[in-house]
């Protein structure tokens, strides 16, 4: 097997015109165009590496946020299979000689029959969250609803579609989507559970996630998480992906940040 297929790299796109990742003016590459620039990176190594072997059930990952990713740099996107008779690549980002997002990826060959449709009773309401809790700007971007306490223990939220645009929407919903969503909701709980001033900035430094590659778009979801403070600076937040209507859990999404000031990012970016 050729070397180009065994060890993978390219350069990550960054467009700030993109209305998904760039949702609003940054001052640094999203963590969320890495994940999914380093997911793709994977998903064609994958492909190139077992050509005959059939799309993915599931994706496990663990990334770690390591730098701040500057826009005016570029960055390369590296993945190199592990050793041993799996479907698992290291995979990295590098800036200007800088680790800036390492960590693995690897696909299962099963997963689980989700039940499609909505049978049962979808009880969490589908308004969606307050854009200003989700750090999101533009309404087409919020993919969760209001957060809903389920006695003293459990706060839910449904995982929304997006609106209907000018192209036909996926007939699935894939990693980038329910990870969004993760990050949302892990975004408003710190708000909204933990307190953090709204113009507190989120540093997200590490994500781990074990959750079907792709979903029907019908299958209704929800995030659930059992409310716990993680003593410290750093904050986590461990969710579960669920169907909404059963009640089964399908997966598990996993965020560490710290929550800064203003004048403590200000400091931050300028070290």
């Amino acid at each position: 097997m050729s070397a180009s297929v065994i060890d993978r790299f390219r350069e990550l796109v960054v467009d700030e015109s993109d209305p998904f990742y760039f949702d609003h003016p940054l001052d640094h590459v999203p963590g969320m165009l890495l994940f999914s620039g380093l997911l793709d990176l994977a998903v064609r190594a994958d492909e190139l590496r077992r050509p005959r072997r059939r799309a993915p059930g599931r994706v496990v990952a663990g990334l770690d946020f390591t730098r701040f990713c500057e826009l005016d740099r570029a960055t390369t996107l590296s993945c190199r299979p592990m050793p041993g008779p799996n479907r698992a690549w290291t995979v990295e980002a590098r800036q200007a000689g800088e680790t800036v997002c390492e960590g693995s990826i690897a696909f299962a060959d099963d997963a689980p029959a989700v039940p499609g449709g909505s049978r049962g009773t979808v009880s969490v309401p589908p308004r969606q969250a307050p854009a200003e809790l989700v750090h999101r700007h533009r309404p087409e971007n919020i993919l969760v609803g209001e957060p809903v306490r389920r006695g003293r223990g459990v706060v839910e939220a449904a995982v929304l579609q997006p609106p209907a645009g000018p192209e036909p929407p996926s007939p699935h919903r894939g990693p980038v989507e329910i990870v969004e969503a993760g990050r949302q909701f892990a975004t408003m709980l710190e708000h909204q559970e933990h307190g953090k001033p709204m113009d507190a900035t989120l540093l997200w430094v590490a994500l781990r996630l074990d959750i079907p590659f792709r979903i029907d778009r019908d299958v209704p979801l929800l995030l659930r998480w059992p409310i716990a403070r993680v003593p410290g600076r750093r904050s986590r937040c461990a969710a579960t992906l669920a169907h909404a209507a059963t009640g089964d859990e399908l997966g598990s999404l996993t965020y560490e940040a710290y929550a800064v000031d203003p004048e403590q990012y200000a400091r931050t970016r300028a070290r």
